[in-house]
Formats: structure tokens, C-alpha cells, sequence
């Protein structure tokens, strides 16, 4: 085994080793720079105490050129490392790079919409790119409009939209154009397509999941309730998922919006029927929350998603 001074060399070859180090260090533009700023409270004894964080600082990148979070060079990613003086010591401290403030607002921004198996198209969409022909479609888009600016204002009156019609008529185009809308003035909100989560919940029963996933929907600041009726209805889905949910939102009174191709009378019937029976007073105890969270509009149009 070779002893420490085989590798590092005798004590005048280690100094001037050192020394080299030192002059390149000190040499550096950024380096130098600081040291001349703060030449005042420097001193040489600094210098060599404090060597290696300059030398930290000499090898990172301190100007930002545009780069993104995950390809930021530095030891801390996302930030640039600054010097300073404190107490006869040189020391260096981290700031949040441009790429990081960057990085930071996309995923708060990604965040404003929670979505679950829903289509691209939908989550992209805007409220002026709602279809206006009939005077039916333009009072919606005006609500819609007038929904959100109270949403943004924090009105208390808001009550939420039941969009009802044909297939492919814009219903889940407007939620998200609603959403989308929404995000712009960074408020969250959260749509579902109503089908696809219950098949997810009942999964959830394998994992654990089902509990945090209701919960997290549940609570939502505003809830967009996507195509709801298309789900089969079972004692379970009505009594343990869109019973309890549709409750705790109007006892909360939180936003909650839906979209349906059916109608109130249409969807009672609905949620009336499974294997199990027809029950027609639990149905009707859900239609009594959604009226009370929503006001029904019919969106009439031909079918845009064969265009």
C-alpha cells in the first residue's frame, strides 16, 4: 500500500501544487472579481482557508443562457451559487436560477388542472373557441364567461352548470374551456370523465387507494363532473360514491359542474335502475343535490366530433 506521502508527493511538491490550484482559482474572472470587490476584508489567510469554496465557485456556471431545470449544470440544481464575506470567512450561498422560478411556475401551472382520463382536446380548449351558432350555445358561452369571473372574484353565488344534450355537441368542451379559462387566473379545479373514475375507484379497493382518490375528487375546489350517466349504476356507485360525494360538495358548497347526455328526468331514471332494483328514492335524493349544485342548460348542435 502506498503511504500518503507517495501520493501526494513531498511537502514542497504538495505546496506547490497547492499554489498552482490557488493561482488558477484566484485568476478566474468571477474569482477575481469578488476578490477585488471585497479586497477591503480579504485576506490572503482567507484565501488559502476558504480555498475550496472558491474553488466551488469558480467551477459552476453563474450567468443563466436560457438553459432548462433538468439540464442545469450546477451542484444544486436550479440555482447559482453566490460568495460572500461573513465573520473573516469566505463562504458561498445558493439562488434560485431562472430555470428553477421557471420549472417552478410550468408545474404550479400543470397543477391548476387535475384531470383524469380525459381528452387532450378538451383539456386545450378555450371559451372563444366555443361554437356560437344557435341562441342557446351563445347563452351558455355568456354564463360560462360570467361563471368564471365570479369564480376569480370569489363570489359565493356561483352555482354551477348542467350541460345536457347529443353526443359530440361541446359539453365537455365547455368544462374545459371553463377549466382552462380558470387556470389562466390560477385557480384549480378538477374534471373527471365520471365512467372512467369509477372503474379507477374500484380498483382502488386492491391497492388502498379508493378512499384517497374519492377524497381528493371530493374536495376539489371546483369539480367537473364529466358525462356523468354514462356510468353503470350499482348500489355501490350511487349509495358510496356519487351519494356521499354530491353531499359533501353541497353542504360545502363548493363549485361543481356537470355534463350529461341526459337529461334531470333521464339521469333520475338512471341512477333509479341497477341489478339490484329500482330505487327511485335514493335516485331521487341525488337529483336533489345535483339541482341544488347545478342549473340545468340543453346544448343544442349538430355533432361537432364528426367534423
Amino acid at each position: 500500500m502506498k503511504s500518503f506521502n507517495q501520493i501526494m508527493g513531498d511537502s514542497k511538491a504538495l505546496t506547490n501544487r497547492i499554489e498552482k490550484i490557488k493561482k488558477n482559482v484566484v485568476n478566474n474572472p468571477d474569482v477575481k472579481a469578488f476578490l477585488q470587490e471585497h479586497q477591503a476584508e480579504i485576506t490572503n489567510a482567507m484565501i488559502d482557508e476558504d480555498l475550496n469554496i472558491l474553488q466551488e465557485y469558480k467551477d459552476q456556471q453563474k450567468v443563466y443562457d436560457g438553459h432548462r431545470f433538468e439540464d442545469c449544470p450546477n451542484f444544486v440544481q436550479g440555482h447559482v451559487p453566490e460568495l460572500y464575506v461573513d465573520q473573516n470567512r469566505i463562504k458561498i450561498r445558493y439562488l434560485q436560477c431562472p430555470c428553477k422560478v421557471k420549472h417552478d411556475e410550468e408545474k404550479f401551472n400543470a397543477s391548476l388542472i387535475t384531470s383524469h382520463h380525459m381528452q387532450r382536446d378538451t383539456l386545450n380548449a378555450k371559451l372563444d373557441d366555443i361554437y356560437l351558432k344557435g341562441r342557446g350555445r351563445l347563452n351558455i358561452a355568456k354564463e360560462a364567461h360570467e361563471i368564471c369571473r365570479k369564480l376569480v372574484d370569489q363570489d359565493d353565488s356561483v352555482k354551477g352548470l348542467y350541460l345536457y344534450g347529443p353526443f359530440g355537441t361541446g359539453k365537455s368542451f365547455i368544462l374545459g374551456a371553463m377549466a382552462n379559462q380558470l387556470k389562466s387566473k390560477k385557480i384549480p379545479s378538477t374534471i373527471i370523465y365520471t365512467p372512467e373514475f369509477i372503474r379507477t375507484l374500484k380498483g382502488g379497493f386492491k391497492d388502498g387507494s379508493f378512499e384517497k382518490n374519492l377524497q381528493k375528487v371530493r374536495e376539489s375546489n371546483i369539480l367537473m363532473l364529466d358525462d356523468i350517466g354514462a356510468e353503470e349504476i350499482t348500489p355501490w356507485v350511487r349509495d358510496e360514491v356519487l351519494g356521499p360525494l354530491l353531499h359533501y360538495r353541497m353542504v360545502q358548497e363548493l363549485p361543481t359542474f356537470f355534463s350529461s347526455n341526459l337529461s334531470f328526468e333521464e339521469l333520475e331514471f338512471h341512477l333509479s335502475v341497477s341489478r339490484a332494483g329500482t330505487d327511485k328514492t335514493k335516485a331521487a335524493r341525488i337529483m336533489e343535490r345535483i339541482k341544488t349544485l347545478a342549473k340545468p342548460y340543453f346544448l343544442e348542435g349538430e355533432n361537432y366530433r364528426n367534423d
